[in-house]
């Protein structure tokens, strides 16, 4: 499933407005696929699939696992999808509420990948930072006040240029009352983000947790570590896990009415020994 289907899913609260977009954009791939070709592989009888699509009935809770699998959704998309099913058919209020509430808890968030045009977004923390920290209030053309918030403080002349160049590149706007604004709530490097870009801001933020070694008392920063030892398939799955954990925790941010705070969440697997370091001759 691609990024724009995959951010569909996560934001939508109607399966059936999901489907009928996955349906449609299958179509327009093959447009040899109809509600007839979809209906045989799902044993559902081709007008009733159309009328699902077209919101007028619902979907057999033992339909559910063959349409996840017709669409490529599986572990927590495919869960996410279920709820999604059985909130909308829900009779009482009861079991509305914890299909809700298990949306809420799967729910994750697909941020919007920048393009190669927005490399220069990756140059400096400042600009992170600052478009996190719109998220948390009402700011004009404040750029001393900005800069003090800013941890380490940064001057206006800094706080200025970063909010000129987050303008110039999409990603921050004045909003009808004059206040700057983030143009999207989450973003990601996307497939022609250079790699040494890339490099240089992880290595900034690195820098940052250092230096908040130092500067913040242990109450204002959670730093911790595990040394494991791990086979590969071991790794994999925790890589896995440290993906869903970020999604997770943007699903959390997304959700915050009040935020007065920025934080960078940043989970490393480093590795630290082993003979895949070294190449095919290698062996422990």
């Amino acid at each position: 499933m691609d990024d724009s289907l995959s951010r569909e899913l996560w934001n939508t609260s109607d399966y059936r407005a999901f489907l009928r977009g996955w349906f449609e954009a299958r179509k327009r791939e093959q447009p040899s696929f109809s509600a007839t070709v979809l209906g045989k592989r799902l044993a559902l009888d081709a007008s009733l699939l159309r009328r699902i699509l077209q919101g007028e009935r619902h979907l057999a809770t033992s339909r559910i696992q063959p349409v996840c699998d017709a669409m490529g959704l599986s572990g927590e998309a495919a869960e996410y999808f279920r709820c999604l099913v059985l909130h909308a058919k829900s009779k009482t209020a009861r079991e509305a509420q914890a299909q809700f509430e298990r949306m809420q808890d799967l729910r994750r968030i697909a941020p919007t990948p920048l393009s190669d045009a927005h490399r220069s977004y990756w140059d400096s923390w400042v600009h992170v930072a600052l478009r996190g920290l719109l998220v948390c209030g009402d700011f004009e053309d404040e750029w001393e006040r900005m800069g003090r918030l800013l941890h380490p403080p940064q001057t206006a002349a800094t706080v200025r240029k970063a909010i000129s160049r987050l303008r110039e590149l999409g990603l921050a706007s004045k909003d009808v009352h004059g206040h700057w604004k983030p143009a999207e709530p989450f973003v990601k490097d996307g497939p022609g983000t250079p790699a040494r870009a890339l490099r240089n801001f992880h290595r900034q933020s690195l820098l940052l947790a250092v230096e908040s070694l130092e500067g913040l008392a242990p109450s204002q920063r959670h730093i911790t570590s595990s040394t494991l030892s791990l086979e590969e398939e071991d790794y994999q799955h925790l890589v896995g896990m440290v993906e869903d954990f970020r999604s997770r925790a943007m699903a959390r941010a997304s959700r915050a009415r009040k935020p007065d705070r920025v934080v960078q969440v940043a989970v490393q697997l480093v590795p630290l020994a082993g003979a895949h370091l070294h190449g095919p001759g290698e062996t422990l």
